[in-house]
């Protein structure tokens, strides 16, 4: 073959569609884009599960926080880190409550642990609720004691009938031996619970019913006793009197000191 011949040959063509400059081709451009798209619609994922993320690596420290607070009685410090527990917490909500109930139980404040403890209740699986509803219902009992002080007996009734309900309430795994649910002895806790509160329910019923009508109207005359029984009465009376002079130095010891409250439970 000459040089002529070989001349006339025609080079490569080019494949349509395709600029002969070298740039590159629109179907690259589309897939940058749609990539780009999707970075932007992911985003607010990535961001909340990265936040979720840092939120779970944290329960621990607040959680070690709240449960050192409590064990040194520091009331403001169990409520901070129970609070510091609930910020942007999806998993096991019931913590928080349960940790700012046990500070307000340390602050002497029943009537906000009750409430804690009732919400923390709401949100605890089944299988974990035996501890909380324990502390619900010793925070029922003590809101009934603060009524029979103040004379308010149906205040009293109110939050000893709610707490004997509670305890009946109770899943059956409260109350069984080996179960993750009585790992701490709830169920004797529960148990020992119901029966002070029937107790104090009955003692609150009878005050009320001698504050009505145990008491003799002015100018009623009350028949004296017989001699034997007035025997009885003096030397009933000779042993308290005794008994009242071993416990008075106790006693002003005891209202020396205010009024606190310590762990109750």
């Amino acid at each position: 073959m000459n040089a002529s011949s070989s001349a006339a040959q025609p080079g490569p063509v080019a494949p349509s569609g395709t600029a002969s400059s070298g740039t590159a081709p629109s179907g690259a451009g589309d897939a940058r884009q749609r990539r780009k798209k999707l970075l932007l619609w992911s985003a607010p994922a990535i961001l909340v599960a990265a936040v979720v993320a840092l939120k779970l690596l944290s329960l621990p420290l607040a959680a070690g926080q709240a449960g050192a607070a409590y064990g040194s009685s520091n009331a403001d410090g169990t409520v901070h880190a129970g609070q510091a527990m609930g910020v942007l917490n999806l998993v096991e909500r019931y913590k928080s409550h349960f940790a700012v109930g046990d500070g307000y139980v340390l602050r002497g404040d029943f009537e906000r642990a009750r409430k804690e403890f009732a919400t923390a209740l709401e949100l605890v699986p089944a299988k974990e609720s035996c501890k909380v509803r324990v502390n619900l219902v010793l925070s029922l009992e003590k809101l009934g004691e603060e009524g029979q002080k103040a004379g308010d007996t149906a205040r009293a009734l109110e939050f000893f009938a709610q707490g004997s309900a509670t305890v009946e309430q109770a899943p059956r795994d409260c109350f069984t031996p080996d179960s993750a649910n009585n790992s701490d002895g709830e169920g004797d806790a529960l148990r020992d619970a119901a029966q002070r509160l029937e107790e104090k329910a009955s003692a609150s019923q009878d005050g009320g019913q001698d504050g009505e009508g145990g008491e003799s109207e002015p100018g009623q005359d009350t028949p004296a006793p017989p001699a034997s029984k007035l025997d009885k009465l003096k030397e009933s009376g000779q042993k308290a009197q005794q008994e009242r002079s071993k416990g008075q130095k106790l006693d002003e010891l005891l209202e020396e000191e205010p009024e606190q409250h310590p762990k109750p439970w």
